[in-house]
């Protein structure tokens, strides 16, 4: 972190001074071997630790600042240092002083996402970036650590550590970090390196949360502060590419051991294997922000972690398998606003569709957590597991249906090709109506939906509990339904399955026909309800009577809802209060009002 002067400042001790010095201490001065020695310095660290939670250590003198970090005396080619023997000291000092650092580390990057921080903050993260007491090796080290609660602990204050430093980070701890994954066979060393490069990868810059007083990470109105004006200064997106770039040269390794482990899975490496899937996924993800290039190197290899999907599998596993592949296919946030998909998902979305279809994966699903058929034992069964399953089923579906109409829609323009794609969308058609037919036996074997409940109704039900995830799946099925039947040639079977007014209907009924709720979901950025909306509001004004008559006498009780909907975006928008512009799901409402208002008289 390089700190830039945006105004002038008063002139303050900086830690460079005592630093220069500390040789010429006395040895029983610093001394820290000793009882008394843990006493002073574990008291020193509670002072900082006091003053940390306050946003400043301005009060704290420069002799209790720099005790904690001073240390045995090492000669080495004629020239004496103090370092830091972390490995020497008691459990208990060892844990309060990497806490410090952790919490000194979460501080500096609160208040430089601010743009003001605490001087002496600042000038002691330089000091721990140039790395003047050897701290960060150690810290690396500790990942062999016996005690548990070091190990995590040590991992936590090193991710926070690689957060503040940015693009400042030394490539040799990276690359430490990325052999310990690669070469040690203990789980925990494996956990501590993913762990650490997982929580960078996954940081969110300017992550507050809304009830948050942000007025706590600002320093107090007597603290010497200085103005971050780098531009770059809130932005962890260089330490997240040089994380990324470290492991990338030994990912094809790295997936093949874990390959092997979940292959021959034994419940030491359960926790590795997880902590491994999740750094995946994150760095997969949209929300990690990194670019389609830093980030395509790590789509290979899936389709041999989807073979590894059987009933020798524990569920836990099977939910952070199936997460990742939900990742890839990240349907509602981007593969739906695509006009052409890229491969990698296409060739995922085909393996899960062939795999639910020919080889009967969902038979294996652990529900209940045994084996077979959805195991055995008591219980309720594992809910969250089913929707995973069940949504990844209808984002594959929806994929391959995208991907083959975009297809046809650049092979359109040749004119003698007609034939070829109408067979195509009929295979795919037949392949489709397979996959949906297993998946609608699937839930309602476990589920205890009445045997006429389509797919299109249950489907609400299903995600009730799970915002982002329902209205996903409403859009795959929406999606679907309109890829499917724009040559009007589906089956009527499948049009029932899929009927997108039954679903919206469901999902009103689901919201009490609360039309606020709507509203939040539109403001809301944590779910695409705007792009289900968009695409709902136009089947409806396009297939008007099949609307009409799947609504049935829920029609007005529907309308209501979005007429209401309507009147309140009216509303904010004449306050220019709406974040974006709504105008095309206004103009979509006001067509199905007046197109109601037609029916009714």
């Amino acid at each position: 972190m390089v700190l830039k002067r945006g105004r002038t400042v008063p002139s303050v001790p900086t830690m460079d001074e005592p630093v220069k010095k500390k040789q010429k201490v006395d040895d029983e001065d610093i001394s820290v071997n000793g009882a008394g020695g843990d006493i002073a310095v574990d008291k020193e660290l509670l002072i900082i630790q006091q003053h940390i939670l306050n946003q400043c250590l301005c009060p704290v003198s420069e002799t209790s600042l720099r005790k904690p970090f001073l240390g045995t005396k090492i000669v080495s080619e004629g020239q004496a240092e103090y370092r830091v023997p972390l490995a020497e000291w008691s459990r208990e000092r060892i844990l309060c002083f990497v806490s410090t650092l952790q919490l000194l580390c979460e501080v500096a990057i609160k208040q430089n996402a601010k743009g003001i921080m605490c001087t002496r903050i600042g000038e002691v993260c330089d000091i721990l970036i140039r790395n003047e007491y050897g701290l960060i090796e150690q810290l690396i080290e500790f990942s062999s650590h016996t005690d548990p609660y070091i190990c995590f602990s040590a991992s936590r204050a090193l991710s926070a550590f690689l957060i503040v430093s940015k693009s400042h980070v030394n490539l040799g701890w990276l690359e430490s970090l990325t052999e310990n994954a690669l070469l040690t066979t203990r789980p925990q060393m494996i956990s501590f390196s993913l762990e650490v490069i997982k929580r960078v990868v996954e940081w969110k810059d300017l992550d507050t949360h809304p009830l948050e007083d942000n007025s706590d990470d600002r320093p107090p109105p007597n603290c010497v502060v200085i103005s971050l004006s780098d531009p770059d200064s809130l932005d962890t997106s260089q330490v997240k590419c040089l994380c990324i770039r470290a492991l990338e040269a030994k990912w094809p390794v790295l997936v093949k051991k874990f390959d092997g482990l979940i292959g021959s899975y034994s419940g030491e490496h359960e926790s590795t294997i997880i902590t491994f899937l999740g750094l995946w996924e994150a760095i997969i993800s949209v929300k990690a922000n990194l670019s389609v290039v830093d980030t395509k190197p790590f789509y290979a290899h899936l389709d041999s972690f989807v073979v590894l999907l059987n009933s020798a599998v524990p569920p836990g596993i099977w939910k952070h398998l199936l997460g990742l592949f939900n990742e890839v296919l990240c349907y509602g946030s981007t593969l739906a606003l695509q006009d052409i998909l890229a491969e990698e998902p296409c060739a995922l979305a085909h393996l899960v569709v062939r795999s639910v279809k020919d080889w009967h994966l969902l038979d294996t699903l652990p529900y209940r957590g045994g084996s077979g058929r959805f195991g055995g034992g008591a219980g309720d069964g594992d809910r969250p597991l089913l929707q995973k399953m069940a949504l990844l089923v209808l984002k594959s579906v929806a994929v391959t249906v995208k991907e083959t109409r975009c297809d046809s829609s650049s092979d359109s323009s040749l004119g003698s090709e007609a034939d070829d794609v109408d067979a195509d969308m009929a295979v795919i058609e037949r392949s489709i109506r397979e996959v949906l037919r297993q998946l609608d036996n699937c839930v309602k074997a476990l589920l205890p939906f009445h045997p006429e409940t389509p797919l299109a109704q249950w489907v609400v039900q299903l995600f009730a509990d799970q915002d982002d995830a329902l209205i996903e799946g409403m859009v795959c099925c929406l999606d679907v339904a309109v890829g499917l039947f724009y040559r009007n040639a589906a089956q009527l079977d499948l049009r029932r399955t899929l009927s997108p007014a039954v679903t919206f209907v469901q999902f009103l009924r689901a919201v009490s026909h609360d039309p606020d709720v709507l509203l939040d979901l539109l403001v809301s950025n944590e779910t695409c309800f705007l792009l289900y909306l968009l695409r709902l509001l136009k089947f409806v004004r396009r297939n008007w009577g099949e609307f009409v008559s799947c609504c049935g006498r829920e029609l007005d009780d529907t309308m209501s809802v979005l007429i209401r909907l309507r009147l309140a975006i009216d509303r904010l928008v004449s306050k220019a209060l709406f974040p974006y512009n709504i105008n095309p799901i206004l103009r979509l409402l006001e067509k199905c009002e007046q197109m109601y208002e037609v029916n009714d008289s």
